[in-house]
Formats: structure tokens, sequence, C-alpha cells
């Protein structure tokens, strides 16, 4: 009986020797900062960061052109063929225009008319001379025929005189001629303008008139006589001398007066426009006759099909001596693709299209060219977004113009840097906790929130970009510590 009190009082003992050690080592453990297997552990490094967006999107020729026809007719002409490539204004097709043409030729005979009509608004002088007397005034209404200006030429005087036959006919237009004054026997140089070839009788004997211009020194008037000598030979008589051009210029249509551009005295030159007149049924049936033509050659333009680009036939519909009709869908007839460059777009979420940027690089591949891989920029970022259960996305075209063998209508994978940084402190993110909050080893000078791990304790953080699986911490931990990742996602470099 004792040695059995004996025993048992020994396992007591030693019952209480074991506990005793256990909750020492566990005392020893927790200040050793002992590690819980439902965390994963690694130290802070740093590394480049890539923070990237990824997208899809077809490709398309930036510019492409369906022909389509606007007139119905037979196809004169079609010279290209599918894979031509073409430049901008090249014809494409020739359609028979029929009445189209008849009818842009009256519009054109309409508009001569109607321009002829509206000139004779403008009176212009049929000769040079001098303004010597002006009939109307602003605002009168005139007709055809009404005197409007009276001119006359005070700077060439005209002399006519009969010269016997014989005479005459020895005598030519711009031969020198002097003219000399019955009243003072001055002699004044001449020039023959013309001589008549009618004969008439002066002083019993048979001539030929002989007319003759003087440039007028200023002092010969109209109704002064004179005679003349010419190749050796004298007139027959005097004659009296004329001005060598006068006329009453008359309205060639009726109208109101609306300027009045010359003033009497006033020199003017043959052509030089002396007065315009108004009338609002000529001026409006020219601009109608203007309009006309303009919608004839329109429509005449339509049966010339040219191409309005540089590119590459994609697709031809029609040949030479089909029937277009442009009533139906077979107007379409050919497709033309500019293959200088070609772009994709894609869509990029709300919270990514602030990084985009205007000429960003993108990186392009396609499943149908395997090991391939194309560089684009970002050519254009829409500002208008779509949204789709409450989540919203900006279109953005993306431009290629080095692609190689990449087709129109090909898929292809899209990747934009949107943010990178090298040699920085980066964390896993399934590291981060609470907004910006680490489990970071305690160490001695640290302070941190307490946490259920032993060892750790929660450390508030300032981070920086991301990408996929690391973000960057900016301040607030250092290179080497030891930080606790929870073993409910895994990564790649977290220490087992």
């Amino acid at each position: 009986m004792l040695k059995s009190k004996k025993f048992w009082l020994i396992m007591v003992l030693l019952l209480a020797a074991g506990g005793a050690g256990w909750w020492f080592m566990s005392r020893v453990n927790n200040k050793q900062g002992a590690e819980s297997p439902a965390y994963r552990y690694q130290l802070v490094e740093r590394a480049n960061i890539i923070s990237t967006l990824e997208g899809v999107g077809t490709v398309q020729p930036v510019n492409s052109y369906t022909v389509k026809a606007l007139v119905t007719g037979e196809v004169l002409s079609a010279p290209f063929k599918e894979g031509d490539m073409i430049e901008a204004g090249q014809l494409l097709y020739q359609i028979d225009a029929g009445k189209a043409q008849n009818s842009y030729t009256i519009s054109q005979l309409n508009l001569r008319d109607a321009q002829a009509d509206f000139d004779k608004l403008k009176v212009g002088a049929p000769a040079a001379g001098q303004v010597v007397k002006i009939h109307c005034a602003l605002g009168d209404s005139v007709n055809v025929g009404s005197q409007l200006i009276y001119l006359r030429d005070r700077n060439t005087m005209q002399l006519e005189l009969p010269f016997q036959i014989a005479d005459a006919e020895q005598l030519q237009a711009g031969q020198p001629a002097e003219v000399i004054l019955e009243s003072t026997g001055q002699r004044i140089a001449g020039t023959i303008k013309e001589i008549a070839s009618v004969e008439q009788v002066s002083n019993g004997v048979l001539t030929h008139k002989v007319t003759i211009l003087v440039a007028n020194p200023g002092s010969l008037q109209e109704g002064d006589w004179a005679t003349a000598e010419a190749g050796g030979f004298t007139a027959v008589r005097s004659g009296i001398f004329d001005y060598s051009y006068s006329e009453q210029v008359l309205a060639k249509c009726r109208g109101d007066v609306a300027e009045i551009l010359v003033q009497e005295g006033a020199e003017v030159h043959q052509g030089q426009i002396l007065l315009r007149l108004t009338d609002s049924s000529v001026e409006n049936t020219l601009q109608r006759a203007q309009i006309e033509l303009q919608n004839a050659q329109a429509a005449l333009d339509d049966y010339t099909i040219i191409s309005p680009i540089a590119g590459t036939v994609i697709e031809k519909k029609f040949e030479r001596g089909d029937t277009i009709d442009s009533n139906n869908n077979a107007s379409e007839m050919a497709v033309i693709y500019d293959m200088r460059q070609l772009e994709f777009v894609m869509n990029v979420d709300e919270l990514d299209i602030g990084l985009m940027q205007v000429g960003q690089p993108v990186r392009v591949v396609a499943d149908a060219l395997q090991g391939q891989e194309f560089t684009g920029y970002v050519s254009k970022i829409s500002i208008k977004g779509n949204s789709n259960n409450g989540v919203t996305t900006y279109p953005i075209t993306v431009t290629l113009e080095d692609f190689g063998a990449l087709l129109p209508g090909m898929n292809i994978n899209a990747e934009v840097v949107l943010q990178q940084a090298e040699n920085v402190l980066v964390v896993p993110m399934n590291a981060i906790s609470r907004g910006s909050m680490l489990l970071v080893a305690d160490s001695e000078g640290t302070a941190g929130q307490p946490s259920d791990l032993p060892g750790y304790s929660w450390r508030e953080v300032e981070l920086g970009m991301n990408d996929d699986y690391y973000v960057e911490v900016i301040s607030g931990l250092q290179e080497g510590e030891k930080i606790a990742i929870p073993t409910g996602v895994k990564n790649a470099d977290s220490e087992q």
C-alpha cells in the first residue's frame, strides 16, 4: 500500500513538471516570434513593377470607302480590278448619263442667255472718247433705246475730201497726209484712215472720198474748213472737220439706273463701264439659271464615279455592260481599303481611362499570327462612355502603321503599359489588409497595432502603383523587414 501511494506521487510530480516545461517553452516561443501555419512569410525586397491594361479588338483600315451608285444606268467603263492599287481621284465607273447630259446642255444654254441679258444692265463705252452729256439720273427708269450718255472723241478730228479717181487709186490707208487750214494756212500732219470705193462727182470730175485723221492740237473745232495733200496729190476741193467719233449710247434693255460711274467731261476708254442698270427679273433669272446649272452638273457628276481615297480594291461587284439600279442594294459597287494604316477599338474601364494618353504605345498580338508582335499607339480617346451593369467603359482607338501580315478583320489582343517603376519596394497584393495595413514582424524601435499573430503587428504604409500581383510601398516599410501573408491566396514568391 505504501509502494502504491509512492508510485502515484511520482507520476503527479512528473506530469506537473511536464506541464510546467510546456508552459515555459510556449512562453519562450511566443517571445521569439513563433510563426503560425495560417500565414506565409517573406522578406520585403525591391523589384520592378509594371501596371498594364489588356484588351481585345478587331483590326480595320483607318480609312475605307464603299463605292455606291446614286443613279441608274449602264456601266460604260470600269477600268480596274480587285487587288488593284488606285489613287485618289482615279476613275472607277463611267455610267451612261443619257438624259442627265441633255439637261446639263440645256442648263448651259439657259445660263448663257440669262448672262447675256444681265450683261446688258452694264452699259460700257463702245469706243474711247469724252463724256459730253449724261441724259439720265440715279433712279430713272429707262427702256430699250433710251439715250443714256453722249460720247465723242475730241482728241482726233476727221476730214473727208474728194480726190480724183486716178490720184485716189495711188493712195492707201495709213499713208501720211498734210492738212492745210483755210482760215490760217496752218499745215497739220495727218494719216489716211480709209479710201471709199464709191465714185462721186465733185467739181465736175469723178472722185473717191478719202478720210484723213488728224490729232487735234487743241485749236481745231467741228466745222473748220481745210484741204489736204497726200502722195503728191491735192484734194479736188476743201472739206470740213468733224469729230472722228461721236455716239449716243443707248439702253439695250429696260431697267432702273442704279449707278452712274462717270461725270461729264471725263475721258473714257473702250469697254469702260459707264453706268449700271438694275432689273430684279433679269437678276433673278440669272440666279435661277446658275442654280439649275449647278444642279445639272452635280447630277451629271454622279454618272462619273471616282475614288475619294488612295487604297486597295477589296471587292468589285459590277463590270462593264452591267446595269446599275440605285433603288436597291445592288448600288454597292466596290469596296476600297486604305492599307497604309490599320486600327482597332478597345474598351477601357473608367478606373483606368485617366491613365490613358494619346500617343501611348500599345503591344499587339494576334492568334492568327503566332509568335509575331506588333506595336501601335493610342490615336484617339473617346469621352463618350458606355455603361453596362453599373460599369462604365470608354472606347480608345489604337493605330498600327507597321502591321506586317495583319489583315482587316483579324482579332487581336492588346496590352497597354499604364505605369511602371524600377527598383521599388513591393509586397504581394494579398498582404494588404484594411486598406493599407501590413502584418510586419516586430523589431526593436518599431511600433504597430497589436495583432492575433504572435510576434507581428499591424503597420499602416503608404502605397503606390500596382500590377495584378504586387503593390509598391512608398513609405512605412524598410527593405529586409519580414511580413506575414494570409495563406488563402497563392503567390509564387511566398515562402512556405
